[in-house]
């Protein structure tokens, strides 16, 4: 009968708690029997007053009220309605370096500040899900894929150099680490952006890159910094870094490493974008949000809940003046 009036359950099993009703009408009869068995008893005529006409009708209100109850309980739904979703193309991961190197200023700027330019602008463009990763030789998830940008922006500004504290440069963790990210959401597609000065002293990028590139997973490259190098200034300002043997540790950019990864890939390399529109080629590659409309039934459990209320107020009004 119900679907012949066009209404269906979102948890049909759940009406079976409709059974409660009779059992509640048989109860509460027996109940108002005993009632008026024992007043009539124990009280006279005289002291019993006026008796409520409706009072006999207090059973069935309660009844239908528990009925009304169980079919909102199991969620009735009538009708349809057509809303606008909104579905994002491409997952996005993007891998930042904080190794120490990262801290070197031969950019106007330090290195990774430089970075955290890009990485804000590339969240500003992009119109899916976005995940931050940063590695030095591990690997830590700042954020999981989501599509709250703003957040992720505002996590970038937290990045420092060493935040990993595991000295050095693995690019394969920080491939791994963004691999990891986006086999959290196998069914939609993902893309990978490394923002690096391209040292690598792990050597296992290649077999991050055989991974991601099985997958086709495109992982773009960013180079941040010069090929004639800079100093890296100490974390205390205590003047620049120096090796074991006391000499000043220069790093240099390695703009060579990146590019391969990004052609093995069939990405995009990119050798210190800081244009306006230097980006804009990565931009248009993450794909675009797309609308559609879906078919969504409209929930009418407030009907048998507004009528089990009523019932309720009802059957209250029935019990005054009773005996």
């Amino acid at each position: 009968m119900a679907e012949a009036l066009g209404v269906t359950f979102r948890a049909a099993p759940l009406l079976w708690l409709a059974l409660i009703a009779p059992v509640a009408l048989v109860l509460l009869i027996a109940r108002e029997r005993r009632r008026r068995q024992i007043a009539r008893r124990l009280v006279s005529e005289r002291l019993r007053g006026v008796a409520n006409p409706v009072r006999p009708l207090r059973p069935w209100l309660l009844a239908i009220a528990a009925a009304a109850a169980a079919v909102a309980l199991a969620g009735p739904r009538r009708g349809v309605t057509v809303m606008p979703v909104e579905t994002r193309e491409l997952n996005r991961v993007i891998a930042v370096d904080v190794s120490l190197s990262m801290a070197a200023e031969d950019v106007g700027t330090s290195r990774l500040d430089a970075a955290k330019a890009i990485v804000k602008r590339i969240i500003e463009a992009h119109s899916g899900r976005v995940g931050l990763v940063v590695f030095e030789n591990g690997a830590d998830v700042v954020s999981p894929l989501t599509s709250d940008g703003e957040a992720v922006a505002a996590l970038v500004d937290s990045l420092q150099p060493g935040e990993v504290s595991l000295p050095g440069t693995d690019a394969a963790a920080g491939l791994n680490a963004a691999l990891k990210l986006l086999d959290s959401d196998p069914r939609q597609r993902g893309d990978v952006v490394v923002i690096s000065d391209g040292e690598d002293q792990g050597g296992r990028a290649n077999d991050a890159v055989q991974k991601l590139r099985a997958r086709g997973i495109a992982v773009s490259t960013i180079v941040v910094g010069t090929t004639r190098g800079a100093n890296i200034p100490k974390p205390d300002g205590g003047g620049p870094l120096r090796d074991d043997s006391g000499q000043v540790v220069v790093t240099s950019a390695h703009p060579e490493a990146l590019e391969a990864i990004a052609q093995q890939t069939g990405g995009r390399f990119f050798d210190n974008p800081f244009g306006e529109h230097a980006l804009d080629a990565l931009a248009a590659s993450g794909g675009s949000a797309r609308k559609k409309t879906v078919t969504m039934p409209i929930d009418r459990y407030q009907w048998p809940l507004g009528a089990a209320f009523i019932l309720l107020m009802l059957g209250s009004l029935a019990n005054r003046g009773a005996e």
